[in-house]
Formats: structure tokens, sequence, C-alpha cells
């Protein structure tokens, strides 16, 4: 700011009021320092109340520069108020900054010191590598000697080993021919055993075969012989047959029937006859052969009217599923 600016800005005392503004000095009319005309009885009365108005005058004058001066002091309270408000805006908002500039500069600070114990870490690192990458070195170094080493040992072996080939060749060889030889003799005498061996073979297999069945005809032949075992037999065979679906089904229309096993007639191997009678209303015959060739079980015959006709007692009875099972 010049020199002008701050004589213009520069507060006025009490006896410098302004020309202009609002707080403007009334006008007064000048006092004359002579007396009125025709006023000669009371001059000296006169001029006393003349003086009195001037000085009045200049009461009021400097009273209005003082109110003016009092008003501009306001005005620059005022100012200097809100620039010290500004003021303090911009050292908080400074402090605010500031504050902000050392925690970056803490954080700053604590990453370099990372980066540096890092680094640190880094060079041990590499020393120890450094270390390592020397003693590996070192044992490559012995490596490659003793590889140098077994290398010649093995050129050395590989020629004795080549000798001693040779002379394997030529021996092995001599022992071959006299090996084919030999082979081509003992290949006709295991032709000759082979043939008279399977001969062999097959003569005791079916001698065998032979001596099984005939033990097994005898065994079967010796326990069908027994009733008891022959009524097991034929029932059993009787079970096993598609017989026992259809008196199964006759049952469920005419109701339970009575069953009566027995032995029929003949010498060598009598069949086992299943008779089921269904109240006096039908009865159907079955035989059941062990031991013989199909037909081993088949309808032997059925009557219808069982008026005169013997009514054997039942000696076996029917299962749930259709079966015969022994036993009243």
């Amino acid at each position: 700011m010049g020199e002008t600016d701050r004589n213009e800005d520069a507060p006025r005392t009490p006896e410098e009021p302004e020309a202009n503004g609002s707080g403007e000095a009334p006008e007064i009319e000048p006092v004359s320092d002579e007396p009125p005309e025709g006023d000669t009885a009371d001059g000296e009365e006169g001029r006393l109340a003349h003086g009195e108005v001037a000085e009045a005058g200049e009461l009021l004058l400097r009273f209005w520069a003082r109110e003016r001066y009092v008003a501009e002091l306001h005005d620059e309270l005022a100012a200097a108020r809100l620039a010290a408000d500004e003021a303090r805006a911009r050292m908080a908002a400074f402090g605010t900054r500031v504050q902000d500039l050392e925690g970056e500069r803490d954080r700053l600070q604590g990453r370099v010191r990372e980066l540096e114990e890092e680094e640190r870490r880094r060079g041990r690192r590499r020393e120890g590598q450094d270390r390592q990458v020397a003693r590996l070195r070192r044992e490559l170094e012995r490596r490659d000697a003793e590889i140098g080493r077994l290398k010649d040992g093995i050129r050395s072996e590989r020629g004795e080993m080549q000798a001693r080939t040779r002379q394997s060749a030529e021996a092995v060889a001599r022992k071959d021919a006299a090996l084919e030889e030999a082979l081509r003799r003992v290949e006709g005498l295991e032709r000759d055993l082979e043939e008279r061996e399977s001969e062999v073979v097959e003569l005791r297999t079916t001698v065998e075969r032979l001596r099984a069945e005939i033990d097994l005809e005898y065994e079967l032949r010796r326990r069908m012989a027994e009733p008891a075992n022959r009524l097991r037999a034929g029932v059993e065979l009787f079970n096993d047959s598609e017989h026992p679906r259809s008196v199964d089904s006759i049952s469920k229309s005419l109701g339970q029937a009575e069953v009566h096993v027995e032995t029929g007639e003949g010498e060598d191997e009598p069949p086992v006859v299943l008779t089921f009678t269904w109240q006096d209303i039908t009865r159907q015959t079955y035989h059941a052969n062990p031991g013989l060739e199909e037909p081993r079980v088949y309808l032997a015959g059925a009557v219808e009217d069982l008026s005169g006709v013997e009514r054997k007692p039942p000696n076996a009875r029917l299962g749930s599923d259709g079966t015969v099972v022994l036993g009243s």
C-alpha cells in the first residue's frame, strides 16, 4: 500500500471533519466582528452575544467531527476483526496442512526405515547366497574331478570288458553249437515221450471217468434201493418240476388237496407215486422217476368221479408255495 493510501485510510482527528458524507456538520453562517447597525445603546452586550454564538458554532463543529471520527473507528474495528477472523481461519488451515504434512513425513520416514531394513536383509541374504554359491562351486569342482577319475576308470574297465566279452562270445558260440546238437537229440526224445505220455493221460482220464460214473451210479442205485430215500428223491424231483404250479392252481379253486406218496410197482427202479385228492371232486396221480432220463416227472392219470374209488390216507401235505412236504 502506498503513502497516499495510508494518508487516506488514516483516522482523522476531531479537528479535521469531512466536507461531504453522512456525518457532514451543519452549515453555520459566519458572525461578523462588527456590531449591527443602529446598535449603539447596548454595544457591549451585543459584542458579548456575538462571541457566545461563535463559540457555540465552534463547539458544534467539534462535536460533529468527533462523531464522525468515532464512526470511522467502529468501521476500522469491524474490518480489523474480519481480517483477524480470516487470519485465524488461514492459520487453522495452515495448522491442519502442517499436521497432514508431518503425518506424511512420519509415514515416509517409516517407509524409508523399512526399505533400509529390507536392503540390509537383502544384503545379508546376498552375502549368504554368495557364500553358498562359493561352496557349491567348490563342491562342483570336486565332483568334476571325481567324475574325471571315474570316466578314466570306466574306459579302462570297458576295454577289459570288451576283451572278456570277445572271449565269452567265442566260448558261448562253442557251447551253443554243442547245446543245439544236444537239444535236437532231446527234442526227438521229448516228442516220443510226449506222444506216449498223452496216450497214457488219455487212458488214465478215461479210466477215472468210468470209475466215477460207476461209483456214482452204484451210489445212486444203493441209495434209491432204500424206500425212504427213494420217496424223498421222488418228492424233490416233483417239487423241482413245473407240476406244483398246476396243483397249486387247482387248490386255489377246489381247496387244499390231500396228498399221498408211495413207491410204485417195479423191481429195479420203481417210480414214486404222488396222489392228490380234492375232496370227492377229482384226483390226479403223478409219477416221479429218480435216476431215469426224461420224462422223469409226468401226470400218470386223473379221475373226475371218485365214487367207489378207494381213498388212501394222506401221508404228506402241500406247502404254501404248492410244493409237497412229507409228513402229515
